[in-house]
């Protein structure tokens, strides 16, 4: 009786063709490759170095880091030991050893706090980033983070927010646009007040795209916005809550912008793209209704930190 034909011919998963192995590498997260495919066997260690891996490197692995976010203790109180949870800086160095300054575009989690140490990480090891979304807290040492936004030479576009009870962003968007010349293009999940605007117009007047998606925004600092930056093209304050002081020193905020304040910024506006959304929107209903839940407000919240209506931002 012949036996039965064996599968012979057939490669073992460990001889298979490292390029075919870097595509597939491709559509895990981050940290699967880096701390577990890559660790399989000496062909797929191999594979993992592909520098076509590491072009774009989004920490969006919300089950695997260790958040540290003292904001919202709770984000990880699911997780129920179901995976191994890594320090940010553990996966920072790991990434470094792989992808051999491939890195262009650099994405992190929005509930992930990034501190200056970690930056130092990413700047030594990345420094031809050109698209980079960052969430930091209050920063302790300036000189620090200016270091490492001086070896940042090709950044272009910039998502930034700052999560803190206390202080503002001024002082470090003052240190990266002193270090960040090429950077025209800007998304920032902080208030806009006017010293805010000051700033971002006296500093940063090669912008050519901005937004302040889901934010507060003051409808004076807008008007200096698109006064003073004379270079600016296009300009996103969709799902935002717009504040003026009213006549009696009040401070008015509501969703949306109003007729009248509309009709005013429109009558400045020399942009080719100024976004507002509808009075019914319900992204706006979403974004300043939502449930007291951490995890629904962590959810719904880094959705909105990769979606922009402008392109540029998203990733």
């Amino acid at each position: 009786m012949e036996r039965p034909e064996r599968f012979e011919n057939i490669p073992k998963w460990e001889k298979m063709d490292k390029d075919m192995l870097a595509n597939i590498f491709k559509k895990l997260d981050v940290v699967d490759v880096v701390m577990g495919a890559s660790r399989v066997c000496i062909t797929w260690f191999l594979a993992s170095h592909n520098k076509t891996i590491w072009n774009t490197i989004k920490l969006n692995d919300f089950d695997s880091i260790v958040l540290d976010n003292s904001s919202n203790p709770h984000l990880q109180d699911n997780n129920n030991g179901r995976k191994h949870l890594y320090s940010l800086r553990e996966i920072l160095i790991e990434i470094n050893k792989f992808s051999r300054a491939a890195p262009v575009d650099f994405f992190f989690n929005v509930n992930t706090n990034v501190l200056v140490e970690d930056l130092a990480i990413i700047s030594d090891g990345f420094p031809n980033i050109r698209k980079l979304a960052l969430r930091i807290q209050k920063i302790q040492n300036l000189n620090s983070f200016a270091s490492s936004f001086s070896k940042w030479k090709n950044l272009q576009t910039l998502i930034i927010t700052k999560i803190t009870k206390d202080g503002d962003l001024n002082h470090e968007l003052k240190a990266i646009a002193e270090n960040c010349r090429n950077l025209t293009t800007i998304k920032i999940a902080y208030a806009l007040d006017q010293e805010l605007a000051n700033i971002i117009a006296g500093k940063l007047s090669n912008l050519k795209s901005l937004s302040f998606r889901c934010t507060f925004v003051s409808v004076e600092a807008v008007k200096s916005l698109i006064i003073g930056l004379h270079n600016l093209k296009s300009l996103n304050l969709s799902h935002c809550v717009f504040t003026k002081r009213c006549n009696n020193g009040m401070m008015l905020a509501t969703v949306g912008i109003s007729p009248e304040d509309k009709s005013t910024i429109l009558s400045i506006q020399k942009l080719e793209t100024l976004k507002f959304c509808c009075s019914e929107c319900t992204i706006c209903r979403d974004v300043w209704n939502h449930p007291l839940n951490p995890q629904y407000h962590s959810n719904f919240g880094y959705k909105q930190w990769e979606t922009d209506e402008m392109k540029e931002f998203e990733f």
